[in-house]
């Protein structure tokens, strides 16, 4: 799997981030590292979407603001949080936060190596969905917005001005083309990829 996205390393302690370059660099990532949150902050504009990487606890923004300043920053590079004293509500936090993962040091090169692929597999599941649901036609997504909403067969064919049957031609479509295997899959996969502001 071609490594294809950076890995952001964001620690204010200049071992660790020569460490990490050298331990990802060997398994051919591309890395970038940064003294702190808002040096990072500063050059994100120019930065391709990544991984981030970061301490928890930074001399100014910690790497739980990060997470939830990202939205707003207009990213949603995932975000691996390391910390030296993890307990359970920093834990909740961050993982309420939206954190792929929290890793307490000292971590083995192998915890970390397997978070960041973890991220990079949903990663690439989450773009192999948005290029099925992308295929969908409009009608398409439109009986799938009323699958969502929970609507029958006969409901959507009333509200679409179509035959139940059609309605069932077009969740046999949709099932195969979105790889669903179960009707809740399919409904999961289009809430996941909020595939619900489609004009009727």
């Amino acid at each position: 799997m071609p490594r294809d996205r950076p890995i952001y390393i964001i620690d204010d302690e200049p071992q660790m981030c020569r460490s990490l370059e050298m331990l990802l660099a060997l398994e051919g990532f591309e890395t970038q590292s940064f003294p702190s949150v808002e040096a990072f902050i500063r050059d994100l504009p120019r930065l391709p979407p990544g991984i981030i990487l970061s301490d928890v606890a930074l001399g100014g923004l910690s790497g739980l603001e990060l997470l939830q300043t990202l939205p707003s920053l207009d990213r949603s590079d995932p975000v691996i949080l390391v910390t030296g004293h993890a307990d359970i509500p920093m834990a909740v936090a961050a993982m309420k936060s939206g954190a792929a993962d929290l890793l307490e040091k000292p971590f083995e090169a192998q915890r970390l190596l397997g978070a960041v692929a973890a991220v990079r597999d949903r990663i690439l599941q989450s773009t192999l969905l948005e290029q099925r649901l992308a295929s969908l036609s409009h009608r398409e997504r439109q009986v799938l917005r009323q699958i969502v909403e929970g609507l029958t067969a006969k409901q959507i064919a009333t509200r679409l001005d179509i035959s139940p049957r059609t309605v069932e031609t077009y969740r046999e479509h949709l099932m195969r083309k979105t790889g669903a295997t179960s009707l809740a899959q399919l409904v999961r996969f289009a809430v996941e990829a909020r595939v619900t502001c489609v004009p009727l």
